[in-house]
């Protein structure tokens, strides 16, 4: 959701090439426009170029003061978090930022009229205190040490907060303290960034950026080819055609954003461990990440990462053994009948699995895995759908799912992906625990490592749980991306480094993720 831009281009055939003087900005080509550019909608994204958080996102997906002058500091029982203020910093209008900005960001995101998809995950705040200008005070209601993930919120000016994020005038107005502000946003063509004079971090040398909205992936491909874009992200597939052609190279990022499968619990067959284990032994993970991503990617079985850490458990894993699925669904009672379909008491094991209708990566996956489980006699009906579709049904039917929205913590990385607490069918919140899962074992594991403040300790329970998850499976989760992206000139900038990627991709990651501590080689 991050991005860099200013006045582009349209996206239409013919359209003039973006404007940035290729000495000092780049042009840049995004997959989809942006619907919003409030902080407290779309983090991590487009708005980490307007705004800072009090924590930011630094080299290989670490955790780095941002607006704060030191990470913050728990107390013994991590209830109480102080976070240090840095000083002189200001807003793009000129206003100072103090502690009452972030207080009232905080008590905006967990306001429910202020309609924030984020509210949940900082229901763990109780209050948050000012204490003078340069210090803040978070009380939480039991300890939590994850914290410091979610201190990544974008903080915006606390006179342009108010009401609901789909009328603010921050959806298209930013006031943040951030390395660029907004130039120019040509609805359904184009958006521009310039920089910030001023900036605490320093003033950024690449001095614009020019983003075109460009949908079609070989539309992009071929803009960039002839010269007229420094950067795009592109598919595994395509990415690979452009590397070394024209001075083009390929970079990828390896990132926490997994892809899955729910399997809702409303249905009947879905309700038996044996099946949802089946069901994954059943699934030809390596055979869809060299097949689909052309090896960009990693084989998961749980939604915690290697961007996890310590916390990762490796042998956590679902071998690729359609015999052993095919004698497990057996075991349960789902056998073969004339058509070759299973069946148990006269219900034949068949479902439908949808993807959104735009996103050819998940409509590829959807068809894999209807293959590999056509292959044990389960038939799955492949529905392509829009968001309110998806959403309305999802307690109905499996879906193609991504994840790995704030990855900087395994709690974020997975607990509304497994809570029971999400396990009601929500349409408003239908991407959290989306199989309607529940687990006692599971639930226990998640609050001893929220409350846990021992590093080693919270990494054991982690491990432990995903030890948990692969005897009880909530879905069928298949890999975590690497993202791919292709630049051109990226060797006349130093300051160019690594990256741990969210779900969020777009040329607002990619090699520009920290273009705004770039300098001219």
């Amino acid at each position: 959701m991050i991005t860099v831009t200013l006045a582009l281009t349209s996206c239409a055939p013919g359209a003039a090439a973006p404007t940035a003087d290729r000495a000092t900005g780049l042009r840049l080509a995004e997959s989809a426009e942006y619907s919003s550019l409030h902080p407290l909608d779309h983090p991590l994204g487009i708005t980490t170029k307007l705004y800072d958080g009090l924590v930011n996102v630094g080299d290989h997906g670490t955790l780095v003061p941002g607006l704060a002058e030191d990470m913050p500091e728990p107390d013994d029982d991590l209830t109480t978090w102080t976070v240090r203020l840095r000083q002189d910093v200001t807003f793009s209008d000129g206003s100072a930022f103090t502690a009452e900005d972030v207080v009232a960001s905080y008590e905006s995101v967990r306001d429910p009229g202020t309609g924030s998809w984020m509210a949940a995950d900082y229901g763990m705040i109780e209050s948050v205190t000012a204490v003078g200008e340069d210090t803040v005070e978070f009380e939480l209601a039991h300890p939590y040490a994850g914290l410091p993930a979610r201190l990544t919120l974008g903080i915006p000016a606390s006179e342009s907060l108010g009401g609901s994020v789909l009328n603010s005038p921050l959806t298209a107005e930013p006031v943040g303290t951030g390395p660029y502000v907004l130039d120019e946003w040509r609805r359904g063509a184009s958006l521009s960034l310039t920089a910030r004079e001023g900036w605490w971090g320093g003033e950024p040398e690449v001095d614009r950026l020019d983003i075109a909205f460009v949908p079609d992936e070989n539309a992009r491909a071929q803009r960039l080819r002839s010269g007229e874009f420094d950067g795009a992200q592109l598919s595994p597939r395509l990415a690979e055609t452009l590397d070394g052609a024209d001075g083009l190279e390929l970079v990828s990022n390896p990132s926490a954003d997994f892809r899955g499968i729910s399997l809702p619990q409303t249905l009947p067959f879905f309700r038996d461990p044996d099946v949802r284990i089946a069901v994954n032994l059943a699934t030809d993970r390596q055979g869809m990440i060299d097949g689909i991503l052309h090896g960009h990617g990693q084989s998961l079985a749980t939604p915690l990462t290697p961007a996890q850490g310590d916390a990762y458990e490796p042998a956590a894993q679902f071998a690729f053994d359609p015999g052993r699925a095919a004698r497990m669904l057996d075991g349960a009672g789902w056998t073969l009948n004339a058509g070759g379909v299973r069946e148990k008491d006269g219900r034949e094991f068949a479902f439908n699995l949808m993807y959104f209708a735009e996103d050819t990566l998940r409509r590829d996956l959807a068809q894999a895995f209807a293959s590999d489980l056509s292959a044990v006699g389960i038939r799955v009906t492949l529905e392509g759908v829009d968001r309110p579709q998806a959403a309305a049904s999802m307690d109905e039917n499996a879906f193609v799912l991504g994840g790995g929205d704030l990855p900087y913590d395994p709690d974020a990385q997975v607990y509304r992906q497994v809570a029971s607490e999400f396990a009601g069918h929500d349409p408003d919140d239908a991407y959290s625990n989306p199989s309607g899962y529940a687990d006692d074992e599971v639930d226990r594991l998640l609050a001893e490592a929220r409350e846990e403040g021992d590093p080693e300790a919270r990494a054991t329970l982690y491990r432990d749980l995903q030890d948990r998850l692969v005897e009880n499976p909530p879905l069928v989760v298949l890999m975590s991306l690497d993202h791919t992206y292709v630049a051109q000139g990226l060797d006349d900038w130093a300051g160019l480094a690594p990256v741990m990627e969210p779900h969020e991709h777009g040329v607002a990651w990619g090699p520009w993720w920290n273009v705004g501590s770039w300098s001219r080689r």
